[in-house]
C-alpha cells in the first residue's frame, strides 16, 4: 500500500465535491440542532426537493437552469410550510417524527418507478447543469499543493466552498441578531 497515494487520495475527497454537499449539510442542521435544539430529520429531503427540482425542471421541462434554482428555492419553501404549519404546536419529539417521515416520503416519491420519467427512478436525473458547466473558467484540469482535480470539480469546487463560506458567514451574522437571539432562546 503506498501511504502517500492513499494521503493524496483522501485529501482529495475531503475538499471534493461530495465534501461541499456534507458542509452544506452540516451548515443547516447547525441552525436547527446547534442554535434552535430542534430534532430536524427532515434535512435530506429538504436538499432532495432541492436537488430534484432543479435537475427534473431541467432536464424534463427544458427550464432554464438559473430559473430552475429558483423553483428549488421555491419549493423548498412550499415543503417549510406544509411541514412547518402543521406542526408549530408539536413538542420537539414529534417534530423529529414528522420531520423523518417527510423526508422518508420524499424519498420514496423520488425513487418510485411510476415517476421514473420525472425524477428517473433510483438512477437519478442526468444532463441538467449544461448552463453551469459552460460558465467554467477553467481550461484544464487544476491542482492545488499537489492535489488535482478535473476543470469540472475545481469549478464546482470553487462555487460549492465560496457558497459554504458565504453561508457560515450569513448564518454568523444571523446569529447575532434580534432574529438569532430568539432561535436561541428556543434551544433555552
Amino acid at each position: 500500500m503506498d501511504f502517500a497515494n492513499e494521503l493524496t487520495s483522501a485529501l482529495q475527497q475531503a475538499f471534493g465535491p461530495s465534501a461541499i454537499v456534507v458542509c452544506l449539510a452540516a451548515v443547516g442542521l447547525n441552525v436547527h440542532f446547534g442554535y434552535t435544539g430542534l430534532l430536524n430529520f427532515g434535512q435530506a429531503g429538504f436538499m432532495a426537493v432541492a436537488g430534484y427540482g432543479l435537475a427534473s425542471f431541467v432536464a424534463t421541462w427544458g427550464y432554464n437552469f438559473w430559473v430552475s434554482i429558483l423553483i428549488g428555492i421555491v419549493l423548498c419553501v412550499v415543503l417549510a410550510l406544509l411541514l412547518g404549519v402543521p406542526t408549530l404546536r408539536l413538542r420537539a419529539d414529534y417534530l423529529a417524527i414528522v420531520t423523518i417521515a417527510g423526508a422518508e416520503i420524499i424519498r420514496l416519491v423520488i425513487g418510485s418507478s411510476s415517476l421514473r420519467e420525472y425524477f428517473g427512478g433510483q438512477d437519478g436525473l442526468f444532463a441538467y447543469a449544461g448552463a453551469f458547466q459552460n460558465l467554467n473558467p477553467y481550461n484544464a484540469s487544476m491542482g492545488v499543493l499537489g492535489l488535482s482535480w478535473s476543470r469540472y470539480d475545481f469549478w464546482v469546487m470553487t462555487v460549492g466552498w465560496s457558497l459554504v463560506a458565504l453561508f457560515c458567514v450569513t448564518i454568523w451574522l444571523l446569529m447575532r441578531s434580534p432574529w438569532g437571539r430568539v432561535l436561541k432562546a428556543i434551544r433555552e
